[in-house]
């Protein structure tokens, strides 16, 4: 540490928490609570959040929590501090992935938290001047919105598929890009079938309406951020993207169809253990981030990776030898009207000052 600072102050720390929070997650469910002790902002799964369904090994929950750690250290980053992040630092390899989601409304910081529900530890380290590079994100990332809306139908070009794959690599995680033809009509296929076996579960289809929501709300996904699709007029995709309208009429009419022709990009792991998956978290809130600085949207499609056996399936079929831990569609908005900002829980209820 140089010169007479110790730590952030308070504001400083609530605005990286308030970078975090923006991170996206599966169904919007934003399952993390941090707590700041001993000079550490230490991030946490929070069980009561976990999606039984959709989720039943706590795997996109460390998905998520990746997400969320890496737009707060882009959030400490911004506020001029360099960090360093121990991730799952209480944990050995060996340990169990904790599936089993705690009561809803439960709060394991106050309940005394079980170490395997630490996933990192950021310690702000040093004071350094952000460059542009890294205020050109942090503007990203506070613009930046999941667009499930159709996109143009103009491809992204050459030199931003390199930024975004580029985005997307970081240590044993990477990004690929889908290839066109042969390999995308594949990924379609796979995804039908994926969305078909989640779609025809009677939980699945439970939780899905229990997150969805017909007025603001400070969490799941509201009607305003679900294009609606009119009988007769099937929406033109070649991969099917999740349908949240089984909960709620989406706010988002689709005023004509359009063939979209989105990029997709798969992020891969090379292990399946829970620092990949929290990397990868990571790697997917970088790409989304750097989507939103080329003057891109994106939006997460995970019917494919979400179960276990549907994930295992995928890789085979695509023979992929690496492990799909997210697939992002990425193209040009092709509606010229903002999407109102999704709900986000208040800092009060997410964030703890220990010391």
């Amino acid at each position: 540490m140089t010169g007479t600072v110790q730590a952030p102050t308070r504001s400083e720390i609530e605005r990286a928490v308030s970078f975090g929070v923006r991170a996206p997650s599966i169904h919007n469910t934003q399952p993390w609570r941090w707590v700041y002790t001993a000079g550490a902002l230490e991030l946490y799964a929070d069980r009561s959040r976990q999606l039984p369904a959709l989720d039943p090994d706590g795997r996109s929950v460390l998905v998520s929590c990746g997400a969320a750690l890496e737009l707060a250290r882009l959030g400490f980053a911004a506020a001029g501090w360099r960090t360093e992040v121990d991730r799952l630092p209480d944990q050995t390899p060996a340990d169990p992935s904790p599936a089993t989601p705690t009561p809803t409304g439960s709060d394991p910081v106050a309940a005394g938290a079980d170490p395997a529900d630490l996933v990192a530890r950021i310690r702000p380290v040093e004071r350094v001047a952000p460059d542009r590079g890294t205020l050109e994100r942090a503007e990203a990332a506070e613009r930046r919105r999941t667009d499930r809306r159709p996109f143009r139908p103009e491809t992204v070009p050459d030199e931003a598929v390199r930024a975004l794959l580029a985005a997307g690599t970081g240590d044993g995680v990477y990004a690929y890009a889908v290839r066109p033809g042969d390999e995308e009509l594949d990924l379609a296929v796979v995804f039908s079938w994926a969305d078909g076996v989640e779609s025809a579960d009677p939980a699945y289809r439970a939780e899905l309406a229990h997150w969805t929501r017909h007025s603001s709300a400070p969490d799941g996904v509201p009607a305003t951020a679900v294009p609606h699709v009119e009988a007769g007029s099937p929406r033109h995709t070649e991969v099917p993207v999740r349908d949240f309208e089984a909960g709620i009429t989406g706010g988002q009419a689709l005023s004509q169809p359009v063939d979209e022709r989105p990029l997709y990009v798969v992020v891969f792991s090379a292990d399946d253990d829970r620092d990949a998956r929290l990397r990868a978290g990571e790697a997917y809130a970088r790409l989304s981030v750097e989507a939103e600085r080329l003057g891109l949207a994106s939006s997460a499609m995970t019917q494919a990776v979400d179960l276990s056996g549907v994930r295992e399936r995928f890789r085979m079929l695509m023979n992929w030898p690496d492990h799909p831990q997210m697939v992002l569609r990425i193209g040009y908005r092709r509606d010229d009207v903002a999407l109102l900002p999704t709900g986000r829980r208040p800092l009060s209820a997410v964030l703890t000052f220990a010391d």
